[in-house]
């Protein structure tokens, strides 16, 4: 292989364990030679009108991926809120056939298609951010369309093809998924204890930290900060056999008071109202 792969996880510093966790999964399946960048030096001008502005504060990073990469060779882009199951390369050695954008197809009929996983063609793409907010301010193009439909791209050079099992949307099949996406920021395993798979998260959190991967402290660290479920520490020091009783009957009580991703709903709430009011 003439290069690493070369993987840019769109997170934040309240999704900094799930992140490590992503690379962690990534590594204990392959044996091939991984870099990772969570992009957090990446800065943007930002959009004018409201209803253009980022949702996260990584919604516009996957459009630095080439400069980072010094327009050359490939590079693959994930959320945060990701585990893989599988040898990594198996994504990774997918061919453009002439495209320079490949994604996967929604896995779930009522979902449009999804960007939160991506190869690009670095050396194809030659994206500048004060140009693409430019043409956000200029009306070229709105949020929607750059972020849902990549227009910024001519329309045949994005292509599909992407397995689906390689962003499984909140399902899991063992043996058969390749990337389990949690979607719903309601749900994520680290804010809400009762994922249908979020046992698989917490069970990768629990080897990392045996692997020192992630540390007790920064575990305890999200959990003051608010951005992880007061029970998450506590489901920890837990037996694996006793989780289904103490995800039902403690993790309520635990979380009750919680707010999953609150500095986030509490951005996008302020986006939508100026986005109204525009």
């Amino acid at each position: 292989m003439s290069q690493p792969i070369r993987i840019y996880i769109g997170t934040d510093r309240s999704q900094m364990i799930a992140a490590k966790l992503f690379e962690f999964s990534v590594r204990r399946h392959t044996d091939a030679a991984v870099e990772f960048d969570t992009m957090q030096g990446v800065t943007w001008p930002f959009p004018k009108d409201p209803r253009n502005q980022p949702r996260t504060d990584f919604s516009f990073h996957r459009f630095a991926i080439p400069r980072l990469a010094g327009f050359t060779g490939r590079a693959l882009y994930v959320d945060a809120d990701m585990l893989v199951f599988r040898d990594i390369r198996e994504l990774w050695n997918i061919p453009f056939d002439g495209a320079t954008v490949l994604h996967a197809p929604s896995s779930t009929p009522r979902r449009p298609k999804q960007f939160s996983v991506m190869l690009l063609d670095c050396a194809r793409l030659d994206w500048d951010a004060t140009d693409i907010v430019r043409g956000l301010d200029e009306g070229r193009y709105d949020y929607d369309q750059l972020l849902t439909g990549f227009c910024i791209e001519p329309p045949e050079q994005v292509q599909p093809r992407i397995p689906i099992e390689w962003n499984s949307l909140d399902a899991y099949v063992p043996g058969r998924t390749g990337l389990l996406h949690y979607t719903h920021m309601e749900t994520q395993p680290w804010v809400y204890a009762r994922h249908p798979h979020g046992d698989l998260w917490v069970e990768t959190l629990r080897d990392a930290l045996d692997a020192g991967v992630v540390s007790t402290a920064e575990v305890d660290d999200a959990v003051a900060r608010g951005w992880a479920r007061p029970s998450l520490p506590a489901q920890l020091r837990t037996e694996r056999a006793r989780w289904p009783a103490f995800k039902w009957l403690v993790a309520p009580v635990l979380d009750r008071r919680f707010r999953p991703h609150a500095a986030l709903r509490d951005r996008q709430e302020q986006v939508r109202r100026a986005g109204a009011a525009a």
